[in-house]
């Protein structure tokens, strides 16, 4: 009698709280644990004498259970019903959810003598809730050292190495650093998982960027100043040389002579008409370099725009390789490459690069 009175008290006990439902659990930023209602286990001394001390644990989906018996010990709690000795149990709920935030503007100096400034977003989540509960500000202390190792970050890295790369095992070389830094603080690794680093902000120091600024334009207008003595040289070269083949010719009076004399004089049109538009092409190119660094410079000193970082320092990536890239063509591979594919060339490749980045820049509505 007495076994079927206590089974029937627990199924009383379980179907009240199923009744009753999962309370709804909001956590503060910076805050992973939400005290709940005391729970109580062998109230009367009935439930005592029939041995039915029991409680009903109502667990939300996003949170831990984490039960303090009245010994004092502390237990990671599934939801439902649990029967255990008689007393008072307190409750508190702990979040299981991935979370995020974002550090404060950090200031270091680059390897090769930049300041920055970054601020990163970061992504973790409660791996093991007794752990963080031991843990004073568990969040508060994970934001701090992750400011501290922001600061090493920068210290250790040139300005090219600061954007977010791959590393060759496909892993973000952000998250990595982090990562392995975090991995060093127990008990906090232990307690807490980080998910994921992205960088938020990227900043750098203003007469630094126009410094190396300049010194690509100077770098650039070089080029083009020895690449257009060269043709002329050429030219000259060429021009002296036709002179002499003519005054050959013109010694000459037979109509072979005459014909190759005209022969020549057809290919001396095509070498000036052809060497004019290797320097419009330079020309050009000088006018695709200057604008492809105002956009890089746009984008390094413009960081307060809703983007997406990661984009915008792959198109600044991709657009300095193209601006490396190009070299001044020969004559003869200019000809074979207009010819081939006339509309492919390296000057619309580093235009294209540069209307894609101009594009990212834009605010979104």
């Amino acid at each position: 009698m007495t076994l079927i009175l206590r089974t029937l008290v627990l199924r009383s006990i379980e179907r009240a709280g199923r009744n009753q439902g999962s309370p709804t659990v909001k956590f503060d930023n910076r805050k992973i644990t939400v005290t709940g209602e005391n729970l109580y286990a062998g109230q009367s001394l009935f439930l005592r004498l029939i041995k039915a001390n029991a409680f009903y644990l109502p667990l939300p989906s996003n949170a831990y259970g984490i039960v303090v018996y009245p010994d004092g010990t502390t237990r990671n709690l599934a939801g439902g019903l649990h029967e255990v000795p008689p007393g008072l149990y307190k409750l508190q709920y702990v979040d299981k959810h991935e979370r995020y935030d974002v550090t404060t503007p950090i200031s270091e100096m680059a390897m090769d003598g930049e300041k920055l400034t970054l601020t990163v977003m970061v992504r973790y989540r409660v791996t093991e809730p007794l752990t963080a509960l031991r843990i004073d500000k568990p969040i508060e202390t994970l934001i701090e050292h992750l400011q501290t190792d922001l600061a090493q970050y920068i210290r250790t890295h040139n300005h090219n190495d600061i954007a977010d790369s791959p590393l060759a095992n496909g892993a973000s070389k952000i998250l990595s650093f982090f990562s392995q830094r975090h991995a060093d603080r127990f008990p906090l690794s232990r307690a807490i998982a980080i998910t994921g680093i992205e960088l938020k902000e990227f900043m750098g120091d203003k007469d630094y960027i126009n410094i190396r600024r300049n010194d690509l334009i100077q770098q650039q207008q070089d080029q083009i100043d020895k690449q257009q003595l060269d043709r002329k040289k050429e030219i000259e070269k060429l021009k002296a040389e036709h002179k002499v083949e003519l005054e050959k010719i013109n010694s000459r009076a037979s109509a072979e002579q005459l014909a190759l004399r005209s022969e020549i004089l057809h290919e001396t049109e095509k070498r000036d008409i052809l060497l004019d538009e290797m320097r419009q092409q330079s020309q050009r190119r000088h006018e695709l370099v200057v604008k492809a660094v105002d956009a890089i410079s746009q984008a390094l000193e413009h960081s307060g725009y809703s983007r997406n970082s990661a984009e915008i320092k792959s198109a600044i990536g991709d657009l300095l390789s193209a601006v490396r890239e190009d070299k001044p063509e020969t004559a003869q591979s200019s000809s074979i490459n207009s010819a081939n594919n006339p509309r492919t060339t390296k000057n619309d490749k580093i235009e294209d690069l540069t209307n894609t980045l101009l594009n990212l820049l834009k605010p979104r509505k």
